[in-house]
């Protein structure tokens, strides 16, 4: 067969194999908004298909921008049930752009949005009862679509409670721990809120033990002074603080400002995990190894949320032969974003560990780890690719949001088979 017809061959392939929205995602990907929008129109009643030409209007991407038929997509794609539809509503009529500005719409498109699962509009609703934009300002409703949104990873709404908490419901020692886990977050403003905040708590330390803690936190590692923090989280850690407990210990155990001594580090840290601290937990099950206490303290972590306990404990597991448990806390450390995690579920769903053999969710997690910066599992992934259909190869292109690299491995194969016909 010629280059020629091989070529002709692995297009026929893909149009038999693609259905309209992910032949639209493709073109749109490689820049040809053109056939972009063509295959997404073709895609009738779709609500991503409707969202991505709203998002291609309102962006004049291949065509003037045209606000109002964004409008108009957007709309359509919200009463089909997307998320990101009703927020971009949101958006434009907050901004006024392409619409006549209306922050009452605003909210509206914003709490339907939440109501969808838009994690956030969360924020923007908060944002919104905060500043009293197109509702009267109310600090409860906007406390609680922060507190939402935070515990649904949305790092700025972690800075408006700490806002919210130092100058409107002012509870200091509240504001310096949502500063304090924005700034964790990589939210540069709150290092400056922290600094700000440092004296005011100091006229609180004596009398109030969260203060005094939040700010030997802040001392510590804010602020150049971790003897003096380690002062005032000692006081703290005495009366049974396991915030206090569970950092003094951090830094006894490194030495930081004190001397070290693990000891006492993993004293403090059974103390602070015994009051109920995740970190605490998370952190003696690292220092246990591999012993059985290892995977009490790691489950008790991994139980708690604390995403970097997911992959070690799948490790103490798997040691154990509980392989069906090691997956699943693998599965959720991928799906929290942990490269490690990927690598790990993406190879046992390759080899059947855990479960059954499942080259769909393989492939899915060594693309993903493209998501992460991370290349390390496309070599595993050409060596499965083979073993696949198109179909399976394109659904873990979805699942992982690499549909363009998944389409890549089809058409390379599609035409390594045409070319040997």
């Amino acid at each position: 067969m010629t280059a020629v017809a091989a070529t002709r061959a692995v297009r026929t392939l893909l149009r038999v194999t693609l259905p309209p929205y992910d032949r639209g995602v493709l073109a749109a990907q490689r820049g040809a908004f053109e056939e972009a929008r063509e295959q997404l129109e073709l895609a009738g009643p779709d609500d991503r298909a409707l969202l991505l030409l709203g998002q291609l209007a309102s962006s004049g991407q291949g065509e003037p921008a045209d606000p109002l038929r964004a409008r108009g997509l957007y709309e359509r794609a919200a009463e089909l049930g997307n998320a990101e539809a009703a927020h971009n509503l949101g958006v434009l009529y907050a901004t006024g752009r392409g619409v006549v500005q209306d922050h009452s719409a605003a909210l509206r498109w914003y709490q339907r949005s939440a109501e969808l699962g838009g994690v956030p509009a969360l924020r923007m609703v908060g944002l919104m009862y905060g500043t009293g934009q197109g509702v009267p300002v109310d600090h409860g409703e906007a406390e609680r679509h922060w507190r939402m949104a935070a515990a649904a990873g949305e790092a700025q709404a972690l800075h408006d409670l700490g806002t919210l908490f130092a100058y409107h419901k002012v509870d200091l020692p509240e504001a310096a721990f949502w500063y304090l886990e924005a700034a964790k977050a990589g939210i540069e403003m709150a290092e400056r809120e922290l600094t700000l905040l440092a004296p005011k708590l100091r006229m609180l330390a004596s009398v109030d033990r969260r203060a005094r803690t939040m700010l030997g936190v802040i001392r510590a590692f804010h602020l150049g002074d971790p003897a003096g923090g380690v002062k005032l989280l000692t006081v703290s850690a005495d009366d049974g603080d396991p915030v206090a407990q569970r950092t003094l210990a951090y830094l006894v155990q490194h030495g930081i400002g004190t001397t070290q001594d693990d000891a006492r580090a993993t004293a403090l840290y059974q103390s602070a995990a015994k009051g109920g601290d995740a970190f605490a937990a998370f952190n003696l099950g690292v220092l246990s190894g591999g012993s059985d206490e290892a995977v009490h303290w790691l489950r008790q972590a991994a139980e708690a949320g604390i995403t970097e306990a997911y992959p070690r404990l799948g490790d103490r597991l798997s040691e154990r032969d509980l392989d069906e448990e090691a997956l699943q806390w693998y599965v959720r450390g991928a799906e929290a974003g942990d490269k490690g995690s990927m690598f790990a579920a993406a190879c046992w769903y390759r080899d059947g560990f855990g479960g059954p053999v499942d080259l769909v969710q393989a492939l899915r997690w060594y693309l993903a780890m493209l998501n992460v910066s991370s290349g390390d599992g496309i070599h595993e992934a050409h060596a499965i690719v083979p073993r696949m259909t198109a179909d399976e190869i394109h659904e873990a292109g979805r699942l992982s949001g690499r549909l363009l690299e998944a389409d890549l491995f089809v058409q390379r194969q599609a035409s390594s088979s045409a070319a040997s016909d």
